[in-house]
């Protein structure tokens, strides 16, 4: 009895053995499936997902301004007492010591950067946030009591600076130019209205430009062909664009014995604001390049577009004392409508599937803005500088890398 029960026993055993082995052949224990390996690697890409980019630019960007005389060397004896003829009379060699256009100068670049977030949905649609933002660039240029060549004039008339700026209240005045004798003659002494105005007889004169550029994007891209080497999308969203330019104008007069305040001091400012809002669209297309050793895959895509845009603009110009006791100003607003253009290449290297770098080279055009480029009225009680229509180019690189989580 008990060895027919351990046979049977034995038997039941050899039995469930192969049953186990093979319901773990037919799949009924399979491993767990990897959701998540790492920050930088996915199980399934195509399902979509959130990507960051961080581009560093570095553009051309236009300054629209152009020949305006600013100061003239000498100055204007206004009751005749400075030099004893018939007033109004100008002293001095009168050779353009100040000018807007020295501003263009030498071309520049400017640095930047391109903030890009975004999500590519499963149907391989992406949307995209980006802000590019050019750092604040400055030109400026000055003149000094020094002319070239050191040619000063006999009587140092050319040691000074003259800018024909009219209608200006007494509180712009100025302080006294030329010494008195000791005791006072008041025949030959020139009184405080000779060099009237901080603008007549100054020593030191400056003008600055100053630009900002700012551009907000929204872009949706969705896929139209694909085939195994070249895919085609067309780009399309809403855009914001902010340039800003303030043309600034300074002005110093000492006293006859080289002293000076800020309440002698004169600024002139000229500030245009463009705000465009509209929307971009268009298309690009990319082609497969192949892949390196070592260096994975490569390709390159080229992108076109056009805008078409609401250009709010705002105008400010102001003739204040620096000690801030006066000022003039006058604001204008305009409003119009500027069509854009852009064209984008760029050559992208995937060295890990999650990481995308790219360098590539834009052109942006913007036609029918805004600009003062001659932005000086020297009629204080106006103020009305001229405002140009223009058109503007930007251009530039840009290379960044985008991490897809």
């Amino acid at each position: 009895m008990r060895t027919r029960l351990g046979w049977f026993i034995l038997a039941v055993a050899l039995w469930l053995v192969p049953a186990s082995v093979h319901a773990q052949d037919n799949g009924y224990y399979e491993v767990p499936p990897t959701h998540f390996t790492g920050p930088l690697s996915h199980p399934r890409y195509e399902d979509g997902g959130f990507f960051v980019a961080f581009d560093a630019v570095v553009w051309h960007m236009d300054r629209r301004i152009r020949d305006q005389t600013v100061a003239i060397r000498g100055f204007l004896d206004t009751d005749g007492t400075a030099t004893g003829l018939v007033p109004p009379a100008f002293i001095g060699s009168g050779a353009e010591a100040l000018n807007t256009e020295q501003l263009r100068g030498p071309s520049s670049w400017t640095p930047g950067f391109d903030f890009i977030i975004g999500w590519r949905f499963e149907s391989g649609v992406t949307l995209t946030a980006s802000w590019l933002h050019l750092s604040d660039t400055r030109y400026s240029v000055s003149a000094g009591p020094i002319p070239p060549n050191f040619q000063v004039g006999a009587l140092l008339e050319n040691s000074f600076l003259f800018s024909p700026v009219t209608n200006f209240s007494s509180l712009f005045a100025g302080p006294r130019d030329l010494p008195q004798s000791t005791p006072p003659d008041p025949l030959n002494d020139a009184t405080d209205t000779a060099l009237y105005g901080i603008w007549n007889g100054a020593d030191n004169m400056s003008i600055e430009l100053l630009q900002r550029f700012d551009m907000f994007t929204l872009t949706a891209r969705v896929p139209t062909w694909q085939s195994e080497n070249c895919r085609t999308y067309g780009l399309f969203g809403p855009r914001i664009i902010v340039m800003y330019e303030r043309f600034k104008w300074r002005t110093v007069d000492l006293d006859f014995l080289g002293f000076g305040t800020s309440a002698n001091n004169a600024e002139y400012t000229n500030i245009v604001s463009n705000r465009l809002y509209g929307v971009h669209a268009g298309c690009g297309c990319e082609w497969f390049l192949g892949e390196v050793p070592l260096l994975h895959a490569f390709s390159v895509s080229f992108d076109i577009e056009g805008a078409l845009y609401g250009d709010w603009v705002k105008g400010r110009a102001k003739y204040r004392r620096e000690d801030e006791v006066t000022a003039a100003s006058r604001a204008r607003n305009f409003f119009r409508a500027a069509p854009g253009a852009e064209a984008k290449v760029s050559l992208w290297w995937y060295p890990w599937e999650a990481i995308q770098v790219r360098i590539g080279y834009n052109v942006m055009g913007l036609f029918n803005t805004i600009a003062s480029e001659r932005p000086i009225d020297f009629d204080m009680g106006t103020i009305s500088p001229v405002y140009n229509q223009t058109n503007r180019l930007f251009h530039g690189f840009d290379i960044g890398i985008a991490f897809v989580f």
